[in-house]
């Protein structure tokens, strides 16, 4: 099987990944932990570096169990997460993750407009400050490099907050001083999906794929669950709903807002991908319910139906998306009755911000049409699939396969055995299910949205006409999110 593809999801638990057909057919999967991230005082979250060990692990399990022969991985991973190393990138520090937040204290050193614009780069100049390296990469470009032998390009989804111009290939010149970072501390650039090499000797010794597989650069973890999606034509919509939730379009043009937490991503074939990552998501309902069965909680939401009470579905303070607000915090409007009302107002609530989500896409220059796909772990769960449908007044189609190593695989084949994205989501990507909206609901849930918005107004989170400025839209780029 020569035309296997492989995608490889460097996590924050654990490194995944699959083996595909060039029909889209997920013939083996593999998995292994990674140490548990230490998250302590002062914003810190960091990781040892063992990425690149653990990802040579899991293809060998997946390689054992498909012979030992495929065309192409390509690899995503989280977005932001920075790692300093030597000269010839051996680690010397840990992994700092993307939601490491000591930049952003009191005291870093770090110019908070570098936070605010290009946060990873302003993990990089935290390092420089505190524990200096010769070199800083992202832990996407550390298992790519391990894999090739070479010190390869970073793509530009993976390093569009570290400071990275999609559209010119280069380093913002002006956050690098702000950062006190060399660009030759940083690697080169290349656009998601290019083949920079070929698997060394060393690692195909290790992982059981033959020498010079091909090592395709893949886009963020967000960025690969739209592509597992089928999302890849202008006007359609994504909501990757995971832990958080990561809300995308794509377009012709760039856009980008920063003051509402807006930034694009650049696909291989060239179009735009503006959206957002918002801290809201199924990440909210494991911390409030941490020992529940959730699925029960989903079927006894469904039959409660829309609720008074109000909930901003946060598991923690701030907000990036679709609004950026540092000191955001979780709150809740209206007392629930019970255990299950409360539930429920949590999954309102999280529909309630992706609707915000597009709404904000569609002012700054983005507008979507048709179904929302969806995918991340928290569209498994169908009770919620039918609520985000009625509170978005459309369909959401669910792929069969909703995981970023899908998404990375497809990624792969678009670059080597189909000959384009587009090709290749069409051949690969397959549906499961499509959701309605439920009419009888629906009235309620848009006064329910209704009244969200007019919350967070009152909050000062929105300003009373949050989302149209077109001008701001245009001329901005963030690398936020």
């Amino acid at each position: 099987m020569t035309d296997l593809v492989i995608g490889l999801d460097v996590a924050t638990a654990d490194v995944r990944a699959v083996a595909v057909t060039p029909d889209g057919t997920v013939v083996a999967r593999a998995a292994a932990p990674l140490p548990p991230p230490d998250r302590g005082i002062a914003g810190r979250t960091e990781q040892k570096p063992v990425h690149p060990d653990v990802a040579e692990t899991v293809l060998a399990q997946l390689t054992a169990e498909v012979g030992g022969s495929a065309k192409a991985v390509a690899v995503t991973a989280t977005s932001g997460s920075v790692v300093p190393c030597s000269a010839d990138l051996v680690p010397v520090g840990p992994a700092l993750l993307y939601d490491d937040r000591r930049a952003g204290e009191h005291g870093s050193g770090v110019d908070p407009a570098l936070v605010r614009t290009a946060p990873a780069l302003a993990r990089i100049g935290w390092l420089e400050r505190h524990l200096p390296a010769d070199r800083y990469r992202h832990v996407s470009d550390l298992v790519v490099a391990r894999l090739t032998g070479e010190d390869t390009p970073s793509d530009t989804s993976h390093a569009l907050k570290t400071g990275a111009d999609p559209e010119t290939g280069r380093w913002a010149a002006q956050l690098l001083d702000m950062a006190g970072v060399a660009e030759s501390q940083l690697p080169r650039l290349c656009r998601p999906g290019a083949v920079v090499g070929g698997l060394s000797a060393r690692s195909a010794s290790l992982t059981g794929l033959p020498v010079g597989t091909l090592v395709v650069l893949g886009m963020t973890d967000g960025c690969a669950g739209q592509v597992a999606a089928g999302a890849v034509r202008p006007g359609d919509a994504v909501g990757v709903l995971g832990t958080t939730l990561v809300v995308k379009v794509v377009a012709s043009r760039r856009v980008a807002d920063q003051a509402l937490g807006v930034y694009s991503h650049l696909a291989p074939d060239g179009c735009w991908w503006p959206g957002g990552a918002s801290n809201a998501g199924a990440g909210v309902l494991r911390s409030a319910f941490p020992d529940a069965d959730l699925q029960a909680l989903d079927l006894a939401a469904a039959q409660r139906g829309p609720v008074r009470a109000l909930v901003y579905p946060v598991a923690r303070p701030g907000e990036r998306f679709p609004f950026v607000t540092p000191d955001a915090g979780g709150w809740l409007r209206g007392e629930p009755a019970d255990r299950d009302e409360y539930y429920r107002a949590l999954l309102d609530g999280v529909a309630y911000v992706e609707r915000l989500a597009l709404d904000v896409l569609a002012a700054a220059g983005a507008p979507s049409r048709g179904a929302l796909r969806a995918v991340g772990g928290g569209s498994r769960s169908r009770p919620w699939a039918r609520i985000r449908a009625t509170v978005l007044g459309r369909p959401l189609l669910v792929p069969a396969e909703v995981s970023s190593a899908f998404g990375a695989a497809v990624l792969a084949a678009s670059s080597t055995v189909h000959h384009d994205l587009a090709t290749a989501v069409d051949s690969m990507v397959r549906l499961a299910a499509t959701v309605d909206p439920d009419p009888a609901e629906q009235p309620r849930l848009d006064d329910g949205y209704a009244r969200f918005v007019a919350a967070l107004v009152e909050h000062g989170w929105l300003p009373p006409a949050p989302t149209k400025n077109p001008d701001r839209s245009i001329n901005s780029d963030p690398i936020e999110g």
